[in-house]
């Protein structure tokens, strides 16, 4: 096994679970809508500042789930400059520019999604894998799930989840009961 991609845990492999971070980002916006700390329907902007003067003032934190951002996307900017190099991720996404109207056009688009971690922060006051833990992965009982952080301290929104594929059936069952767990 990869020692960056898998570590043994007694009776489990912890591994990076990459995209399926995206899919727990969106439970958790869910869990903030559910305790009225935000809308789908909610302008990004209010929670990102620094697009309150710009073209993106018109993404809502629904475009941003559903990829219909029309965040700037290309493979190079987002895969080798904001996955692979960027120490701050969050500021790195925020700071592309408007490419598209929201939901006009889809992109399956990291950076997007890393600019949640500003809305979520922002939202709930706490750090997103702080908020995760206390909101959705403590009350279900994982064990092996860990979240990264950037460089600069930023959750990991896009890809950043190392977890066991029994922690991942939890998150799933969760989802398959509809949110109701026990």
């Amino acid at each position: 096994r990869d020692a960056q991609e898998s570590r043994w845990l007694g009776d489990v492999y912890k591994r990076q679970a990459y995209s399926i971070t995206k899919s727990v980002t969106a439970i958790l916006v869910g869990i903030a809508a559910d305790e009225g700390k935000l809308r789908l329907g909610d302008l990004a902007s209010k929670y990102i500042p620094e697009w309150q003067s710009t073209p993106a003032k018109d993404v809502t934190i629904r475009d941003l789930l559903s990829n219909t951002s029309g965040r700037h996307w290309d493979y190079n900017t987002d895969y080798s400059q904001m996955v692979r190099r960027a120490p701050d991720k969050t500021a790195f996404a925020i700071a592309l520019s408007q490419d598209a109207k929201p939901g006009i056009k889809w992109d399956y688009n990291n950076s997007a999604v890393q600019t949640l971690e500003a809305v979520l922060q922002k939202a709930t006051g706490e750090d997103v894998a702080a908020y995760a833990k206390k909101r959705l992965l403590d009350p279900i009982g994982t064990r092996d799930t860990t979240w990264q952080h950037d460089n600069a301290g930023n959750t990991t929104t896009f890809s950043g989840i190392d977890s066991s594929c029994r922690d991942l059936a939890r998150i799933g069952y969760l989802m398959m009961r509809g949110g109701v767990w026990n």
